[in-house]
C-alpha cells in the first residue's frame, strides 16, 4: 500500500496585544496613486542599500555615517526632504551612470529604473511614513506574476541578484525563486525556521506576506 503525504507550511497567525488574530487581508482603504514607504520603498532601501555586513548602510557598517533601515534613519542620515530630489546625496548615487560613484555599487545590481522612479515619486509626494498593507497582499488570489515576483522583487532582489548574490543565492526569475521555494529554503529564510535566519533581514515579512509566499508554494509555486 502508497501512502501520499503533503507537506503543510502552516499559516502564521499571530495575536495583536487585544488577543485578537490578526486578519491577513486586511479592510484598509489605500491609494492607487500613493506611494507607501513601509511596503514599497523601505524594503527596496534595506535589501539594496541596509544589506548587514556588506559594508553599506546597516546600523553597524553605517558607511559614511548613513544607515538606510528604517524611516527616521533614512531622513536623517540620508538628508531626503520631501518635495526634493536634490537634497542629500542618495537620490543622486541611485541614478548615477558611473559604476565608480552608483549606488549600490558593483558588483551589486542596479536599481531598476521602476524602482528608480518608486523612490522618485516616494520623495516628491511628500516622502511620508506611511503605510497601507491591504493593496499589497491578496492572499484571495495568489499568482506568481501577480504578487510573488513584486515581493521578491522589492524585498528580496537587492541581496540574491547581481555577480555576488547572498549565500549565493539568486532570486532573480521564476525558474531561480521556484527552485528555491521547492527546495524549502525559500520558506525557511521567509518563515525563520529550521535555524535559518529572518529574511529580509532587520525587517522581515508581515504576516500576511508570509501566508501569500505559503499559498503560492502549497498550491505548486507555479508560474501563473
Amino acid at each position: 500500500m502508497l501512502f501520499s503525504c503533503k507537506h503543510e507550511i502552516p499559516l502564521p497567525i499571530v495575536d495583536n496585544p487585544t488577543g485578537n488574530p490578526i486578519d491577513p487581508n486586511p479592510t484598509e482603504i489605500c491609494d492607487l496613486d500613493t506611494i507607501y514607504f513601509e511596503q514599497q520603498i523601505l524594503p527596496l532601501f534595506v535589501s539594496s542599500c541596509g544589506m548587514p555586513n556588506a559594508g553599506c548602510h546597516d546600523p553597524i557598517d553605517h558607511q559614511e555615517g548613513i544607515v538606510l533601515t528604517s524611516y527616521n534613519q533614512i531622513i536623517n542620515t540620508g538628508g531626503i526632504v520631501g518635495g526634493n530630489l536634490n537634497a542629500g546625496d542618495i537620490f543622486e548615487v541611485i541614478t548615477d551612470n558611473n559604476n565608480n560613484d552608483r549606488m549600490p555599487p558593483p558588483p551589486n545590481a542596479p536599481l531598476t529604473q521602476e524602482q528608480i522612479d518608486l523612490i522618485s515619486d516616494w520623495i516628491m509626494q511628500g516622502a511620508d511614513n506611511n503605510s497601507c498593507e491591504s493593496l499589497f497582499c491578496d492572499t484571495l488570489n495568489v499568482t506568481f506574476s501577480s504578487n510573488i515576483s513584486t515581493l521578491v522583487s522589492n524585498k528580496c532582489e537587492g541581496c540574491h541578484s547581481g555577480a555576488n548574490p547572498n549565500g549565493g543565492v539568486s532570486l532573480t526569475n521564476y525558474t531561480q525563486i521556484s527552485q528555491s521555494a521547492t527546495s524549502g529554503t525559500l520558506w525557511d529564510a521567509i518563515n525563520s525556521s529550521n535555524g535559518a535566519p529572518t529574511m529580509p533581514p532587520n525587517t522581515g515579512l508581515s504576516d500576511c506576506e508570509i501566508a501569500t509566499f505559503r499559498i503560492w508554494i502549497e498550491n505548486g509555486a507555479l508560474n501563473d
